[in-house]
C-alpha cells in the first residue's frame, strides 16, 4: 500500500480535470483510494485476458491469467470528469492489455527467449 499524506487537500477534480490537470488528478491521493478498491474488487487479474471485459473493439487473443496492475477508466475522464472517481466506470487490467485498449501497442509483446546453453569462453 502506498504512503499517505498526513495533510490532505480536498480538490474539485471535476473543475480540474476540465482545465486540464489530469497528470495532477492521477498523482492525488484520491484516486490512489479509488485504484485499490477497483484492484481489490477484481483480485489484481487483469480483466481483458480473463475474458469478463472488452471494449467492442479489441479481444484477447486467448484466455489467461495476468496481474492487474493498472486501471483504466471505461468512459475517458476527458470526456465524463464527473466519471472520473466513480468505481462503476474502472476496471483493472494489466500493462500489456492497457497498451492495447489505449491502442498505443504497435508491436507484439515477446519475451526474451533464453540461450539453450550458456556460453563458455
Amino acid at each position: 500500500m502506498k504512503k499517505r499524506r498526513k495533510k490532505r487537500v480536498y480538490h474539485n477534480w471535476i473543475k480540474e480535470i476540465a482545465e486540464g490537470k489530469t497528470n495532477q488528478f492521477y498523482n492525488s491521493t484520491d484516486f490512489d483510494i479509488v485504484r485499490e478498491k477497483v484492484l481489490e474488487r477484481d483480485r489484481h487479474t487483469c480483466q481483458f485476458f480473463l475474458g469478463k471485459w472488452n471494449d467492442g473493439i479489441h479481444k484477447p487473443d486467448k484466455i489467461k491469467i495476468v496481474k492487474a496492475t493498472m486501471v483504466h477508466h471505461i468512459i475517458p475522464i476527458k470526456e465524463r470528469p464527473d466519471l472520473a472517481l466513480d468505481i462503476n466506470n474502472m476496471v483493472s487490467l494489466s500493462f500489456e492489455a492497457h497498451e492495447i485498449v489505449e491502442e498505443r501497442c504497435h508491436w507484439k509483446f515477446k519475451k526474451k527467449s533464453k540461450p539453450l546453453t550458456k556460453e563458455r569462453w
